[in-house]
């Protein structure tokens, strides 16, 4: 049977069968004897080996549309790239590296800075002038107050879209308030540190309407 690799962990990867149910797989050797590694949104081919515990082994990776090296991640649309504005302030020199490895492996981005109810009007506006010429659509929200979300929701529909970032900057807060159902962990900046106190580990693909998938990045 044919399903959607949704999240992977341990060299266990977790396969939709994009109807209701979900086998935890592993893949098999001749993908390691051929430098190949299934990736979190990979159509797949899959043999069930216990439909009762929904265990199965990945026999084939189907053709990708797309393919990211840094996230990890298969058969994107599109890239939101998400920021904070303030707590913790933008990395711009990370900020720029996620821009350029984004940009050679073709994806469309869409660059949000978040926390815009704790900054002043003309920080926005600075940032907003160094990066207007990056090529990419530029957006402020608030998580927070809801600012802006349902803009990103328009901007998701109908695509695949990774979603990538530093730690803390709201990208579970975001995830769960476009789809509640994810119960992703948030929590406060570590002060010490200035880093999310719940960082994601793994890729996971989440459905957030119909035909809108959002793919959660380390």
């Amino acid at each position: 049977m044919e399903g959607t690799i949704i999240k992977g962990v341990g060299g266990f990867y977790y396969v939709h069968d994009r109807v209701s149910r979900v086998y935890e797989c592993r893949a098999k050797g001749i993908f390691r004897n051929r430098g190949e590694k299934p990736l979190v949104g990979d159509e797949v081919e899959i043999d069930i080996l216990d439909e009762e515990e929904q265990e199965g082994n990945i026999r084939r990776i189907l053709p990708r549309r797309s393919e990211l090296i840094r996230p990890a991640a298969a058969n994107a649309d599109q890239a939101l790239l998400l920021f904070a504005l303030k707590q913790p302030a933008p990395n711009t020199n990370l900020l720029d590296r996620y821009l350029v490895m984004l940009r050679k492996q073709n994806l469309p981005v869409v660059l949000v800075f978040n926390k815009a109810d704790l900054t002043e009007e003309e920080e926005w506006e600075k940032m907003k002038e160094t990066y207007r010429d990056a090529g990419c659509a530029l957006k402020r929200i608030s998580v927070q107050t809801d600012r802006g979300v349902e803009e990103i929701r328009i901007l998701l529909r109908g695509k695949t879209t990774v979603l990538a970032g530093p730690s803390g900057v709201g990208k579970s807060s975001l995830l769960n308030r476009l789809q509640p159902e994810a119960g992703m962990e948030t929590g406060t900046l570590s002060r010490k540190i200035a880093r999310g106190r719940h960082t994601t580990r793994h890729s996971e693909l989440f459905c957030v309407e119909e035909n809108t998938f959002l793919m959660d990045t380390p």
